[in-house]
């Protein structure tokens, strides 16, 4: 159970309902092959904390998660590769639409620290007001880094 995914007990049907027709939350979903290969849903009501970039707005990933298949410390070859690369591109595409300017935060379960890490978003430190998880933000110029990338 040490290496199940450590969202494994998210309800995203829950979580949907919670926020359902409140227009300062959006969802988005990858789906192939006849199966959803990941999800993510985004607040829009919250504030960067980065100091170069501190009360601005920005895209908060509230839940990001990949279908156990897609995810390669589980396991075989991943079915789907760029799945949570894809959500987190739709997330900078919305700040960038909001007038946001690509600005991201986000709280990470110690699984996915290293991924947030890798598409190049600054670790702040483990948040003791949110389960002690690290906060992670990509400011205007990691995200324009980040789709050129992609």
């Amino acid at each position: 159970m040490s290496q199940w995914p450590q969202s494994w007990h998210w309800n995203w049907a829950q979580k949907t309902a919670r926020v359902q027709g409140l227009l300062a939350f959006r969802g988005f979903s990858v789906v192939a092959h006849g199966e959803t290969q990941g999800l993510a849903q985004v607040d829009l009501t919250k504030s960067s904390r980065e100091p170069g970039q501190a009360r601005k707005p920005l895209v908060y990933l509230d839940y990001l998660e990949i279908a156990p298949w897609n995810r390669p410390e589980f396991g075989a070859a991943p079915r789907l590769r760029g799945v949570g690369s894809a959500l987190v591109m739709a997330a900078v595409a919305l700040s960038n639409e909001e007038g946001f300017k690509g600005r991201l935060g986000l709280h990470s379960l110690p699984q996915a620290d290293a991924f947030y890490r890798k598409i190049g978003m600054t670790d702040l430190g483990q948040d003791p007001a949110y389960q002690n998880l690290r906060y992670f933000e990509m400011t205007a110029e990691q995200a324009r880094a980040f789709l050129e990338e992609e």
